[in-house]
């Protein structure tokens, strides 16, 4: 999938305006002048498709290893291992991709982390994890099912061109706060607010855990943990808890 933008890389505007001119000075040159702007044509040409092409080969496969979070074949995340993941690294895994080098000289304009989400649902798992670009751009990295990064993108949405990630912190703060005290511990308080509400035991056998970026009405990170109880037949919804990165569980939904 080759990306287009509404403000696109410079290397393609720069190869698109090339052609332009190139091609208007070879229609109205004669002699010698029109057979080097022929050539210059043609071999632009041959760069623009070639590059597509690698481009889009690069973001369908972004590495050529799966992200490392479970030993299963097929599995990029499961329970419980999903609560061992640092967010630090996952995002500087990212970040040392060719996908991701390559994006960063294509536009270097200012990027910073929307979102980034870990799940155990569906078959084998996924990670995602969402940058945005100023002025209107957001890329996503995508793993699931034990296979490599892949690579989307495209003009963001008015709300998601409103988002920014806790101006308050430094998204490195961010992201170091929540892993000291770990994912892990994030779970065990909300599985604590949990039984303290309900008086239930819970078993959760199934996670979703994402970090948002701060939206205009509340300018925080927020951490958010599903847990679910999954049977032989369905997904049982369980609780759906929401933290402040330094640990404060501010809310938290139960079916009871």
């Amino acid at each position: 999938m080759v990306l287009m933008y509404r403000n696109g890389s410079w290397i393609k505007i720069a190869t698109l305006s090339l052609i332009g001119v190139s091609s208007v000075v070879w229609f109205v040159s004669r002699g010698l002048l029109r057979r080097v702007f022929k050539y210059v044509v043609v071999g632009v040409l041959i760069f623009a498709l070639s590059f597509s092409a690698f481009e889009g080969y690069l973001f369908r496969h972004s590495t050529s290893y799966p992200p490392t979070f479970d030993s299963q074949p097929g599995v990029t995340l499961s329970y419980p291992n999903i609560l061992n993941v640092s967010l630090t690294e996952l995002v500087q895994d990212v970040k040392n991709t060719h996908a991701f080098k390559l994006l960063m000289l294509e536009y270097p304009n200012e990027i910073i982390i929307d979102s980034i989400g870990l799940s155990t649902m569906g078959n084998g798992g996924g990670i995602r994890v969402v940058f945005y670009q100023e002025p209107s751009v957001f890329l996503s990295f995508h793993a699931y099912r034990g296979g490599p990064y892949y690579v989307s993108g495209g003009p963001s949405n008015d709300m998601m061109s409103m988002s920014r990630f806790a101006r308050s912190q430094t998204q490195e703060a961010v992201l170091k706060q929540i892993d000291t005290l770990g994912l892990q511990w994030y779970y065990d308080r909300a599985v604590e607010a949990y039984q303290n509400r309900t008086g239930i035991d819970l078993e959760v056998n199934e996670l979703t855990i994402t970090l948002f970026s701060f939206q205009p009405s509340y300018p925080e990170a927020q951490l958010q943990i599903t847990g679910l109880h999954k049977d032989e037949q369905n997904s049982l919804f369980a609780f759906n808890a929401f933290f402040h990165p330094n640990g404060t569980l501010y809310r938290i939904s139960t079916p009871t």
